[in-house]
């Protein structure tokens, strides 16, 4: 038995279900899978089929689930029922690789089917495929000269508009997951603190380049982590990642099972 909240693709959330959908990022439609004598959008929402203003979803988003396999990190491609996972070594390790049984499918990719049961700390990268739409229809681009000053928490909560989104939470279909958002600033990974009306951002570096760090601007705050105040429009590729709090559950009711 595969793990049964395992999921890929592009997912749209409407009234709190999710749904499997195709969306070019900056369509006006999420196009939902067709059914026979299907009416126009809009209709009630069991009956979504078609191409459906984007609106009407709560949420838009591509999902790339990833773990850790022998303490390395790993894509996982496809999960099967009969309970392994075809995994792709995600760390461009290939000497690890070959040596843990991966297999060269191409120049650069190695993939191995592997039990889930030796996976750990799976988590999901949900890609926010209306971040874009979402923050053009919100923020004004920039002012050479004025620097950004707000983004962090300040005895209230810096989220505007249901983002950024943090902490454990209970999700569609019943998941719940220790959540966490991210965005590229200058090519780094950061993650997103809080954001505020005027468009100023709070982040965090999350590399180990500390030095580079602090090139671009970043300083160490009173926990010792560096951080900066940027604006909205400077970040890219803006994502949550989903840690998993069910998985661990699943596996060792599976790995009871088999003894």
């Amino acid at each position: 038995m595969t793990y049964p909240l395992y999921r890929t693709g592009t997912i749209a959330v409407v009234d709190g279900v999710a749904h499997r959908v195709s969306y070019a990022v900056g369509d006006n439609y999420v196009h939902f899978p067709q059914v026979r004598d299907a009416r126009p959008a809009p209709f009630p929402r069991q009956e979504l089929a078609g191409p459906v203003p984007v609106e009407m979803c709560e949420r838009v988003f591509s999902v790339q689930v990833y773990a850790a396999y022998r303490d390395h990190r790993v894509m996982v491609d496809a999960a099967y029922d009969n309970g392994t996972a075809r995994v792709l070594e995600a760390e461009w390790d290939h000497e690890w690789a070959t040596i843990n049984g991966f297999v060269q499918e191409n120049s650069y990719e190695y993939y191995k089917t592997v039990d889930m049961r030796d996976l750990r700390d799976y988590a999901e990268r949900q890609n926010d495929l209306l971040f874009t739409r979402w923050r053009a229809a919100r923020f004004a681009r920039p002012v050479e000269g004025i620097t950004p000053h707000g983004g962090w928490p300040n005895g209230q909560a810096a989220v505007v508009s249901g983002r950024p989104r943090s902490g454990v939470l209970e999700t569609e279909g019943g998941r719940v997951a220790e959540v966490s958002t991210r965005a590229e600033y200058l090519g780094s990974s950061c993650e997103v603190a809080g954001i505020t009306l005027d468009g100023s951002v709070g982040v965090r570096y999350l590399g180990s380049d500390f030095e580079r760090a602090e090139a671009d601007g970043f300083r160490q705050d009173a926990d010792g982590r560096w951080s900066k105040t940027v604006h909205i429009f400077d970040l890219a590729r803006y994502h949550e990642v989903h840690r998993d709090l069910l998985f661990d559950q699943w596996r060792e009711s599976r790995d009871s099972l088999a003894r």
